[in-house]
Parts: structure tokens; sequence; C-alpha cells
């Protein structure tokens, strides 16, 4: 008997807890329900907490836009190894032959390598010594160097503004979704206990009063909880810090890719003239 007893108080004991988050839950759907047939009081929420809340799922929206804007950059493309092949073009100078199946070469890392490793591929082919040749292969070697670049650039925005805004998103952010809940979960159980105290009898009416006081005090901590951890994400330096580190990526990107450029520029000029006054040699007027 005494372990029947001691068995049936422990059930007792966890249950309590279970039961008491059931029924705060049925409440909570009842008002829900009462609410959408448009026959109850909503309490409003603070106007403080509104404006707030306005920006703050502005600010919300914004980073879920930029981090799934920005994947461009964080995507993991199979390895190619362009330096490898443009190794191989080099010593080969002019060569004709070439193994039947070809380079064993997978994806390119960015649009640079790939469009560097066509021109490349085709350079050997068409001749090294001919212009076009030549010219592919000096632009096929500025692409490859260009890629390498953009690889760094998209390494650099994935870890300094990717990775901390979708951890944002993961932790102060989720803090302030979960806050939000509570405070409709707080203001919908309150509504329910004030409806109730309108129904209640004389003889429940201290209880009934004292359960509205109770859920009224729960209802101002959830909106200051939520204001809190709203606020902090809306006032966060993480955001514009984030934004500096895009505009410092891709402005060392775009410089040293320019710089490639005009180095390459003269001499594809250079080729073009060349192969002009060839083709004026070989087709005269």
């Amino acid at each position: 008997m005494d372990k029947f007893t001691k068995f049936t108080q422990n059930v007792s004991t966890s249950w309590t807890p279970f039961a008491n988050k059931v029924g705060s839950s049925f409440t909570q759907y009842k008002q829900m329900a009462t609410e959408s047939l448009g026959s109850a009081q909503v309490t409003e929420l603070p106007r403080d907490y509104v404006e707030l809340e306005a920006r703050y799922e502005a600010v919300r929206r914004t980073v879920q836009a930029l981090v799934r804007q920005a994947t461009q950059y964080s995507a993991s493309p199979a390895s190619f190894d362009v330096q490898a092949q443009l190794a191989t073009l080099t010593t080969r100078m002019g060569k004709q032959t070439r193994d039947a199946s070809g380079p064993q070469v997978t994806e390119p890392l960015t649009e640079q390598h790939e469009m560097g490793r066509t021109a490349l591929t085709a350079a050997e082919p068409i001749g090294l010594e001919a212009p076009l040749g030549a010219a592919l292969f000096k632009f096929g070697s500025i692409e490859t160097k260009v890629g390498d670049l953009r690889r760094t650039h998209n390494t650099q925005i994935q870890r300094s503004f990717i990775a901390p805004l979708q951890d944002i998103l993961d932790t102060s952010m989720g803090l302030a979704q979960n806050a939000r809940k509570h405070v409709q979960a707080m203001r919908l159980t309150l509504d329910a206990r004030k409806a109730a105290l309108q129904g209640a009898k004389t003889e429940q009416l201290d209880a009934v009063r004292r359960e509205v006081e109770h859920a009224e005090d729960a209802f101002v901590e959830a909106v200051s909880e939520a204001m809190r951890v709203m606020r902090a994400v809306v006032e966060s330096p993480v955001l514009v810090a984030c934004i500096a580190e895009i505009v410092k990526a891709q402005k060392v990107f775009y410089k040293e890719a320019a710089a490639l450029l005009e180095e390459l520029e003269p001499e594809i000029e250079e080729i073009k003239v060349t192969q002009d006054a060839l083709y004026r040699h070989d087709n005269p007027l």
C-alpha cells in the first residue's frame, strides 16, 4: 500500500505541470476562437511595443533577404585545378598533341574560372603562335587570376557577412520570435480571464479577480521581455558591421580585378593590331 501511495504521489507531481500547460493552451485556443468570431474584447498592445515590433520585423525580413541573396557567394562548387592546366599549356607552348580523352577536370570554382578554362582549352589547338590563340591564352590566364580573387571574395563574404547574419537569425532573432509568441499567448490568457470575470458568480469574483491580476502581471512581463530582445536586434552593431564587411570585400575584389584587366588590355590591343595587319596583308582590297 505504501508503494502504491508513493507511486500515485509521484504521478500527481509530474502530471500537474503538464495539466496546467494543457489547460493554459486550451484557454488560449478557446479565446482565439472567440476572437475570430468577433465577439470578444481584445487587449491592445502598448504603442511602443507595436512600433518596435514593426521596426524589428522590417529588420528581420531584410536580414532574411540579404542572407538568401548572398548565398550565391556561399555555394561549394567542385574543385577545378585551372592553375595546373595553365602550367601544362605554358610548358607545351604550341604542341598540338593531346590525349584523346582530354583534360580530366571538374566544374570550375567561379564563372571567371569557367571563362578562363574555355579560353585556355581553346588556345592550344588554335595555336599559341596565332594571334587568336595568343589572345585566348593571355585572356584565360588573367581570368583564372580574377577567378582566384573572386574565390577569396566569396570566402570573405561567407565568413564576415553571411555567417554572422545567419547567426543573428538563429539566435537573437529566434529569441525575439519566441518572445513575440509568448506575448500573444499571455494576451490571450489575459483576455480569457477578463471574459471569465464578466460571467463569474458572486462567490467566484475574488478568485477570478486574482487570476486577472496574475494574467495582467504575466502580460506586462512578457511585453517587457519581448521589447528587450527585439530592441537588442534592432540596435545591434553587428548588422552595420556586416554591411561594412561586404563593402570592403567587394572593394578589394573589384580593385584588384581591375588592375589585372588594365594590365591585360594593352596586350590584347597589341595582338588585335597585329591580327588586323595580317588580315589586311592576306586579304588586300
